[in-house]
């Protein structure tokens, strides 16, 4: 059967770690030397998949007009396919006029990367060049677009988040096979159990010395070494290190009292359903 797995998350919760893990869990011979995740499972906004699917020229259109071609292309890239296509998705699950921006009947599974939210203000901050309350203002937008900056070329269509706990529920909440729900935290704890897990779910053949070679690749020492060496362009802002520090709980220091409250105020009952409780996780 072919269709796609989805690799799911809101910007900055752990999306390109988990897929330089599934990466080096399929390709172990690929896992070293700089850093390509895009190879593995490329960003599903990106205009190539529409160009190649529908054969047209992506320039000739808008993005909104791209937008409403993309439930089509899915279906079209996975009519030809001949094996499991994995995509990196930003995007919430959402409506278009053809149906579910991501076709359930060419959907073979979600895995979905989530992380306390008050950590990814800290985190997306970082990552954009932005302040902490602008930050927390995109998580809680109800209309957040994620698309490039200024100055980049545009090889990705604009992405509908949402505010954090609508893009969480559209995901977990959409028709079809239930999704795979990582949480950052636990990859943090124990990769291991949490690669193992993903791979059983996308059916991804695999023992446990490939599982800790996988490991031991994808370490977030390791990720930054790389990056260091190699260099790594994910998108954030000039000369800011993509890979920065691979910790959970950052918010207790970088957030005031008034802004990590601000962020549980409005998504208490998401971060409560998925285990985060008011100083942490459960």
């Amino acid at each position: 059967m072919t269709g796609f797995y989805w690799v799911v998350s809101y910007p900055k919760s752990g999306n390109t770690w988990l897929r330089l893990a599934l990466r080096a869990l399929l390709h172990p011979d690929r896992g070293a030397g700089p850093l390509d995740a895009t190879g593995f499972a490329p960003d599903a906004s990106q205009r190539t998949d529409i160009e190649e699917a529908l054969d047209v020229e992506s320039g000739d259109l808008t993005p909104a007009e791209l937008g409403r071609l993309r439930p089509q292309a899915y279906r079209a890239l996975a009519a030809t396919a001949t094996r499991p296509l994995f995509r990196k998705v930003h995007d919430a699950q959402s409506g278009t006029a053809d149906g579910p921006l991501f076709p359930p009947e060419v959907t073979l599974g979600t895995l979905y990367v989530v992380r306390d939210p008050r950590d990814v203000v800290v985190s997306w901050a970082h990552f954009a060049g932005v302040g902490l309350d602008e930050a927390i203002a995109m998580l809680c937008d109800p209309a957040a677009v994620l698309q490039a900056p200024a100055g980049r070329p545009a090889l990705t269509l604009p992405q509908r988040l949402g505010c954090w706990s609508s893009h969480v529920r559209s995901w977990l909440d959409a028709p079809g096979r239930s999704c795979c729900l990582l949480r950052y935290e636990d990859m943090l704890a124990d990769p291991a159990a949490v690669l193992r897990r993903a791979a059983l779910y996308a059916g991804i053949p695999h023992g446990e010395a490939d599982i800790r070679n996988a490991v031991a690749l994808t370490r977030f020492d390791a990720l930054r070494e790389r990056e260091e060496a190699h260099g790594f362009d994910g998108g954030q802002s000039g000369g800011v290190p993509f890979f920065r520090s691979g910790r959970a709980g950052q918010w207790r220091t970088a957030l005031s009292p008034e802004q990590a409250g601000r962020v549980w105020d409005v998504h208490r009952e998401m971060m409560t359903r998925i285990g985060y409780i008011a100083d942490g996780w459960a």
